[in-house]
């Protein structure tokens, strides 16, 4: 890990699901990292920065995420991003002022950024310096074409992990915020695919038949791939080289950004958020964050259990607790959601989160609960233990 976390665990091994009335129990160990995912909508005045800098300060988190890229637009002067349109302020620096203000109340600022989800519309960006418009064959396509409407109707685009444009663009972006801003962390979103049927751009599967003498798009149909001589058991073992191939294209953007960030600000944290199950996180969405621990790759993880149920909470701390060996648990920050339950529910998770063992929690999002700061009068009381 580039930094190890100095806290280790107070709690070598212990059985997971903690009984639900442990979350009454009182003298539990303090978190040391306390987070905060501060959406971008929240990065486009000086007044509204200064509103979520002093109230993170007043309510006990020490650390914030901070987006500045949400859909390849920069909320920081970029010369390779284009500048977002939701900044009327040709003077102002988002980055640059949250860094200021947020050092100023002894608040740890990470550039939140996301990684390969770059669109959320089929329409076109009508930006010609997007990365859509400028790079099309760039994009990743999914297994019956580009079709890009993702679970739940939403409509998701992607950057292809596989081309080979990609990554190394990506890790301009990511060398222009650690040069130019004075950030504490880099925090990566998004870094994965979009779903298990992504991955079809046309050059990552160019590479793949290079490499193994087969088109993935014939592979994964199955009566095509028998017509074309492959066995049974060779289909399965090919299949299995190219789930392999989908994620260690993402594990080898982590590891460059690993040495990128080493070689030019070694004192920064990386971080990136993740699905909340580490199986799953590998096999749908070839993010392989359970490797990523084990390498060293990044300093933390943020799972994102969302769920709003307590039962189910603790179910996906159970499925960590099953694949990952406590000793890399000093590198998981548990993430929690506070727009989808009340206040003390999400304060129940929070208890739950360092009785077990997290060396701390961030939550999503400071955006969601703005207007409503009594909402975070427990949390508050919660994390300052």
């Amino acid at each position: 890990m580039i930094h190890h976390v100095k806290a280790t665990l107070r709690v070598a091994f212990f059985v997971i699901p903690v009984f639900l009335s442990c979350l009454l129990a009182e003298g539990n160990p303090a978190l040391p990292f306390r987070a905060l995912w501060m959406v971008r909508t929240s990065m486009t005045s000086r007044v509204e920065i200064d509103r979520a800098i002093r109230f993170a300060a007043r309510y006990g988190f020490n650390h914030l995420f901070v987006q500045v890229r949400g859909r390849d637009d920069a909320f920081y002067d970029s010369r390779l991003v284009p500048r977002t349109d939701a900044i009327s302020d040709d003077g102002l620096d988002p980055l640059k002022y949250a860094i200021l203000k947020g050092h100023e109340m002894g608040l740890k600022v990470h550039a939140w950024m996301n990684v390969y989800l770059v669109w959320s519309s089929n329409a076109n960006p009508e930006n010609r310096s997007h990365i859509l418009r400028r790079y099309p064959d760039w994009e990743d396509e999914r297994l019956n074409g580009r079709s890009t409407s993702a679970p739940g109707n939403s409509t998701h685009r992607f950057l292809s992990p596989l081309h080979p444009g990609v990554n190394q663009y990506l890790l301009m972006v990511f060398k222009e915020v650690l040069t130019q801003y004075d950030v504490d962390g880099l925090h990566l979103d998004y870094i994965r695919y979009g779903d298990s049927d992504y991955g079809y751009n046309g050059m990552g599967r160019a590479g793949f038949e290079r490499e193994y003498g087969i088109d993935p798009l014939v592979l994964s149909r199955g009566a095509e791939a028998e017509s074309a001589d492959a066995g049974k058991d060779e289909r399965r073992f090919l299949w299995e080289q190219w789930n392999r191939y989908r994620r260690d294209s993402v594990t080898e953007l982590v590891r460059r950004c690993n040495s990128l960030i080493l070689d030019v600000n070694p004192v920064c944290i990386l971080s990136a958020a993740v699905k909340p199950e580490p199986a799953v996180a590998k096999s749908r969405f070839f993010q392989e964050w359970d490797r990523w621990l084990a390498e060293g790759l990044v300093d933390f993880v943020v799972p994102m259990n969302y769920t709003p149920n307590l039962t189910e909470f603790a179910r996906n701390i159970d499925r960590i607790h099953e694949s990952i060996p406590t000793r890399y648990w000093p590198g998981i920050i548990m993430g929690i959601a506070i727009y989808n339950q009340n206040a003390l529910d999400a304060r129940d998770k929070i208890r739950y989160a360092r009785i077990v063992g997290f060396p701390g929690i961030s939550l999503f999002s400071y955006d969601s609960r703005k207007n409503d700061p009594e909402f975070f009068l427990p949390i508050a009381e919660e994390i300052r233990r």
